[in-house]
């Protein structure tokens, strides 16, 4: 099991009481399994997909990454693991605007310690499989929102890591550049990436293998109630 999640909880303050925003999600995500979360605003599917890729840490509950518990490690390690395991994907792209589109992909093989002509290749090669090969050099200012997210989705794989997570990757984007991008995201889950997705819209859900649903921070694999897509 790539991902093994059990009885995770989170909580925030609010005022003198306390807000619990995920309550004893339970999630299994084997290895080459690709999975969309689906809910409204505010239902802790943000706060979840912030767990998984150890942006945040749980109140209480066990997280295990391929078999392996990080809750106690440094956040050297933490940012290690983070760079060499896992892939982010978020809806506005995060990419550095005066770097080029191959600088903003080799980013994470920098932080990894590769070698200058070995990143640049890698990068070349990732921006090359979203087809964005003649691009190399241009900079996201001067580029599409599709292109933007292509090149994010290249950083994100240029590690081949072992889980990307994907937050809201089409919500900035057209239904046609969407549908490009989840082309994307099928092919690389053809590939052996594991995938796990969130967004609101059913029709980019149903590209995924499986659908889950979360409201008020409760992760079902059942639809419970109308709207649970809105």
């Amino acid at each position: 099991m790539l991902v093994e999640m059990k009885q995770i909880c989170k909580d925030f303050p609010v005022g003198k009481g306390v807000s619990h925003i995920l309550k004893s999600v339970d999630l299994s995500v084997e290895e080459g399994d690709y999975l969309a979360i689906m809910g409204p605003s505010g239902s802790g599917k943000t706060t979840l997909m912030n767990i998984l890729g150890y942006l945040d840490n749980q109140t209480s509950g066990e997280y295990l990454l391929d078999g392996v518990s990080y809750e106690a490690s440094s956040d050297g390690r933490l940012a290690k693991v983070r760079n060499e395991q896992i892939g982010f994907v978020f809806q506005s792209f995060y990419l550095m605007p005066k770097l080029t589109a191959r600088e903003n992909v080799a980013l994470p093989l920098l932080y990894a310690g590769v070698p200058k002509k070995e990143r640049l290749a890698r990068a070349d090669e990732a921006l090359t499989y979203v087809g964005l090969g003649d691009k190399l050099l241009s900079k996201p200012t001067t580029l599409s929102g599709g292109q933007c997210q292509r090149i994010a989705i290249a950083r994100a794989v240029v590690t081949k890591p072992k889980l990307l997570l994907a937050d809201e990757p089409t919500g900035a984007l057209d239904t046609a550049t969407g549908a490009q991008i989840m082309r994307i995201f099928q092919d690389l889950n053809e590939q052996g990436t594991t995938i796990i997705m969130i967004t609101h819209e059913l029709a980019i859900a149903k590209c995924a293998k499986r659908i889950m649903y979360i409201r008020d921070g409760v992760l079902t694999s059942e639809r419970r109630e109308e709207g649970a897509d809105a």
